[in-house]
């Protein structure tokens, strides 16, 4: 109700606007669609009440999208908040979350991905972690350093070999080192020697292989978001068996205040709305014009059947007055009782209707044959008005003939809709074809291999 008042409004607001948007207001095609869908009646006022009905569903997809982008603005905003710093871990067992957490200090905001595994009771570790170390992994595993006397970079500790059947297990202090390969100080007083074995496996087999490096201060310093990164995961860590995680209120002198990332879904849908509202309104022109389409469709199949009962009627004795008041009522009667509307009958009783208010039959018959706007209704009315004026007495020929080329022309139609619609099943077939050849080719695949 508010959506039909709020769309008169904006009706109004537009008509009485210096420069009238006319292609909203007043177009022409969808004019000329209402018109032949309706030909009788008020075709100024069907459109207003046509452009209101379309300002009304658009004015309801809009106020709807706003709302809803809103409130999933609002409940996002709410699930983005994280109190006192904590964030609740999932069950045991119901596996770990990744979550994408804002660190914003006086200056700047940080991005900080942070995967929380789920609570466990006791502390599980890793088992034997392979790596192979031979000449190949020297030179493999140095990365950005120049030897290994000198790491400043992060190693890469390489856990398989290309073209070789071995598993390498790495095995570092951990102190300086992880088994990544990652260095765990960023700065140190002075150079430390560590040691890394690298354990090459193979089923039963099992060599050792030891490395020493030096460790150097990092050559490239990490920055806060990086720092914030390595404590938040040492920290979910070290209190895995805790329900929360307590997150760092500061880092050196900076104050952080955390929260989730927001997703801005409602932005999204808001963004959204104004460009589905436009299709819509569009598409209610393509649907008014479709609808004008499929009623040309039932008139052409239905004008044998007229011209053909229009002849059986006159060949009879029946004048054409009298002929075309019979089967426009016999029409108005089934559709009384009932029966589909059917748009070439409706002409004919318009036509009637005509006829009884004053307009002469030569007329009522050629603006028959326009209203319709298909030629072979045309040829009927010059026919029948051309009977009027001269006189024909081979009239009721005239129309057999007619009828008998009309009924071709509908059989043809009627194959050329069977053709269409046996292309538009063959896409499905081939898709069914193909899961059939998937069907018989994976069993028979399987057990071959």
């Amino acid at each position: 109700m508010m959506g039909g008042k709020f769309a008169n409004w904006l009706y109004q607001k537009l008509e009485s606007m210096q420069k009238k948007p006319t292609g909203i207001l007043y177009n022409s095609t969808v004019r000329e669609d209402l018109q032949t869908l309706e030909p009788a009646g008020n075709t100024s006022g069907r459109q207003k009440e046509y452009v209101i009905q379309k300002l009304s569903l658009c004015s309801i997809i809009v106020v709807c999208g706003v709302v809803m982008s809103v409130v999933m603005w609002i409940n996002d905003k709410m699930e983005t908040r994280i109190v006192d710093n904590q964030i609740v871990r999932s069950e045991y067992g119901s596996g770990e979350k990744a979550v994408m957490l804002i660190a914003e200090d006086m200056e700047s905001s940080y991005q900080i991905p942070l995967t929380v595994s789920e609570r466990c009771y006791s502390k599980q570790e890793l088992t034997q972690m392979s790596v192979e170390a031979t000449a190949v992994i020297e030179n493999s595993i140095l990365g950005e350093n120049q030897s290994f006397d000198q790491i400043e970079y992060d190693m890469n500790l390489i856990s398989q070999i290309a073209g070789y059947p071995f598993t390498v297990e790495w095995y570092t202090d951990e102190i300086y080192l992880d088994n990544a390969g990652h260095l765990m100080q960023d700065q140190l007083m002075s150079p430390v020697l560590t040691e890394l074995t690298a354990v090459l496996s193979c089923e039963s087999f099992e060599a050792a292989y030891d490395i020493t490096v030096k460790i150097h201060s990092k050559a490239v310093q990490p920055g806060i978001e990086a720092r914030l990164t390595k404590q938040l995961s040492a920290m979910e860590a070290e209190n895995r068996e805790q329900y929360n995680i307590i997150l760092p209120s500061q880092i050196e002198d900076r104050s952080i205040h955390w929260s989730y990332k927001r997703n801005w879904n409602g932005l999204l849908i808001l963004g959204a709305t104004p460009v589905f509202a436009i299709l819509i309104f569009c598409g209610k022109d393509k649907d008014l014009h479709r609808q004008v389409v499929d009623r040309e469709d039932q008139m052409r199949m239905d004008y044998p059947d007229i011209v053909s009962s229009l002849a059986l009627l006159i060949g009879a004795g029946m004048t054409v007055p009298n002929a075309w008041n019979k089967i426009a009522k016999d029409y108005r009667k089934r559709r009384d009782g009932g029966s589909r509307k059917r748009f070439a009958y409706e002409e004919m009783l318009l036509t009637i209707y005509e006829m009884e208010n004053g307009i002469v039959q030569v007329k009522a018959y050629e603006r028959f044959g326009r209203r319709c706007r298909i030629p072979s209704y045309n040829k009927l009315s010059t026919m029948l008005s051309q009977n009027i004026r001269k006189g024909a007495g081979n009239l009721p020929q005239l129309l057999k003939e007619e009828a008998a080329e009309a009924f071709e022309e509908r059989k043809h139609a009627a194959r050329k809709t069977g053709e269409k619609a046996g292309t538009k099943l063959l896409v499905p077939m081939m898709l069914l074809l193909g899961i059939t050849m998937v069907i018989i080719m994976v069993p028979a695949l399987t057990s071959y291999l």
